[in-house]
């Protein structure tokens, strides 16, 4: 899912935007639990903040369930009571039918704090299952997974890269902060490690784990979105991007998906000018003519200037 956004950062205070905020949840009157990293390598340092409606306490307890049921009325219920009568809390959901008439699967977060493990409640379906138990007679499955979570709260976007420092400069804050008028106010610590109340930041939406980051771009920062069609072969990709490092273009984000199987594909970025020497004024030209360079398969569709609200 493309779930990323560029906003201004004024006075401490981060409008979240509908784009983010409906899909992870973060609406207003919200609380949220944030913690703040400093990443380090070859000599350059960004800063990062996470944010997260679950409190540092709960998350060794959480973890996924999925469960696969008939698509009938009652099985939805059916599910609920299962983990009612465990004393789980279902936290974030979403259930669908693929099948209609025939299956739809509900997954969730839940938590498991006051039950047990996930072991645990796989083992309670399988033995009910074996009792012919009726309360259960329209999940056909269920299946559970550890979250995670902690592990990108805790440690960090790049704990596993060993060329990249990680320092949490300040453990989770307990007191939560609430989301208002679509916006959130980072806490006064995280702004004095920053050093800055104003700066450019960009919002990545994690929907499996229902986290936001923000990271923090540098005062400087030019914002343009480019969209190019680009032939569905390999290598394509490469001379898009390719065609951008000549020019001194930084790609922040990007986005491929496929128009027409094998022959076609959209490619949108979202890159970072300012180290293009390039004025305002003919940067598209000079774009269009790096792609028209590559053949008549890649193509420009769009160019615009990204501004930071």
């Amino acid at each position: 899912m493309k779930l990323w956004d560029f906003k201004m950062m004024r006075d401490g205070k981060i409008a979240i935007g509908d784009k983010i905020a409906e899909p992870l949840g973060l609406l207003d009157e919200s609380e949220v639990f944030t913690t703040m990293f400093r990443y380090e390598s070859g000599g350059s340092s960004s800063y990062e903040v996470v944010i997260s409606p679950f409190g540092p306490e709960n998350y060794r307890e959480i973890c996924y369930v999925t469960f696969q049921i008939k698509d009938v009325p009652g099985s939805l219920a059916q599910c609920a009571r299962f983990l009612k009568t465990r004393n789980i809390d279902i936290l974030n959901s979403e259930s669908v039918s693929f099948m209609p008439s025939v299956a739809m699967t509900w997954v969730m977060l839940v938590d498991l704090s006051f039950f047990g493990d996930r072991e645990s409640l796989e083992r309670e379906f399988a033995e009910a299952r074996e009792a012919q138990d009726s309360s259960i007679s329209l999940i056909d499955s269920i299946v559970t997974e550890p979250s995670n979570l902690a592990e990108r709260y805790t440690k960090g976007f790049a704990a596993d890269n060993p060329a990249i420092t990680t320092r949490a400069l300040r453990k989770m804050e307990k007191n939560v902060t609430v989301i208002e008028k679509g916006a959130l106010r980072l806490p006064e610590a995280y702004l004095n490690f920053f050093g800055k109340r104003d700066a450019p930041v960009m919002l990545i939406g994690d929907t499996e784990s229902w986290i936001l980051s923000i990271s923090f771009l540098a005062d400087e920062t030019d914002l343009w979105r480019m969209k190019f069609t680009i032939p569905d072969k390999p290598g394509s990709v490469y001379e898009i991007s390719n065609a951008m490092s000549g020019e001194k273009i930084n790609i922040l984000a990007g986005y491929t998906q496929v128009l027409v199987y094998y022959q076609k594909m959209l490619y949108e970025i979202i890159a970072d000018i300012s180290g293009c020497k390039c004025e305002h004024e003919a940067f598209e030209e000079l774009v269009r003519n790096k792609i028209s360079s590559l053949g008549g398969d890649f193509s420009v569709m769009n160019i615009e200037a990204v501004p930071f609200r």
